[in-house]
């Protein structure tokens, strides 16, 4: 064991020596293999938690610390900026506005050279006295130098969220019917108690639930609605089936059509 103990600390010595000469700190320093891999998710996830605890309070600092010259990143918003721009708009927030995030679930995958990581960032936000949450997905690449690893590429994704459930705008009974996309692409949906539930042949039923007037979400596909439309007589005659602003629109099937 002794033995053992001296080998160890000669091993460290030699790394904290060699990360003194080459000019990287001891945190961005560590021994081969399995042990190597721990310390950068170590080192890469502390960087990645004061990243985002410096947006609130805007700390330009810790992001040109941080940061390549070259970073590429992409915002929720799918806008791309370049390490200038983000830097020029990161701002404290405004008074009346607090906030933090936790960063999450964090995965990182050691090239050596360089390094890919992913993680949840979950979001607390207070304005004027309301109460916001929300979530995001952080995809980064990290690129190791002299002075330790900083950040090159940077993309967030906002993960959606089910709305609450609302009122539709009439009864439940008036939605339920057979439609059609095409003469071979067809839907049921029917009324079961308080909600709604659509079937297409060889699939599995899923839960309509009503979010505001004609509009209606499936519980764990927040990416999707179906809006419900109407004759100028209110009678329903079809839906709109949207995904990412784009509708496949779905029509009432006449000898099915039990709307009043």
């Amino acid at each position: 064991m002794i033995g053992l103990q001296r080998g160890a600390v000669t091993g460290l010595l030699t790394v904290l020596v060699g990360a003194y000469a080459g000019g990287v700190s001891a945190a961005d320093a560590a021994p081969s293999g399995a042990v190597h891999r721990a310390t950068t998710t170590a080192t890469l996830q502390r960087a990645t938690q004061a990243l985002v605890d410096a947006l609130a309070p805007g700390e330009r600092a810790v992001w040109e610390h941080y940061t390549d010259p070259s970073l590429t990143y992409v915002t929720e918003d799918n806008e791309v900026k370049s390490r200038r721009q983000l830097l020029d708009e990161m701002k404290p927030l405004p008074a009346g506005s607090s906030g933090w995030i936790v960063v999450q679930e964090f995965r990182c995958t050691d090239f050596g050279g360089f390094a890919v990581t992913t993680y949840l960032m979950d979001e607390h936000e207070t304005i004027e006295g309301h109460e916001l949450h929300a979530r995001y997905r952080g995809s980064d690449t990290w690129r190791a130098t002299a002075e330790g690893w900083r950040l090159v590429a940077a993309q967030v994704y906002a993960i959606p969220q089910d709305p609450p459930r609302g009122e539709a705008a009439g009864a439940l009974a008036d939605y339920a019917a057979t439609y059609s996309l095409s003469a071979i692409t067809r839907q049921t949906i029917r009324q079961d108690g308080d909600h709604l539930v659509t079937q297409r042949p060889g699939r599995t039923a899923q839960l309509l639930l009503p979010e505001s007037g004609d509009v209606f979400f499936t519980p764990g596909h927040p990416r999707t609605r179906r809006i419900f439309l109407r004759a100028p007589d209110g009678r329903v005659v079809g839906f709109a089936d949207r995904r990412e602003g784009t509708d496949l629109v779905w029509t009432r099937e006449p000898e099915n059509d039990g709307a009043r």
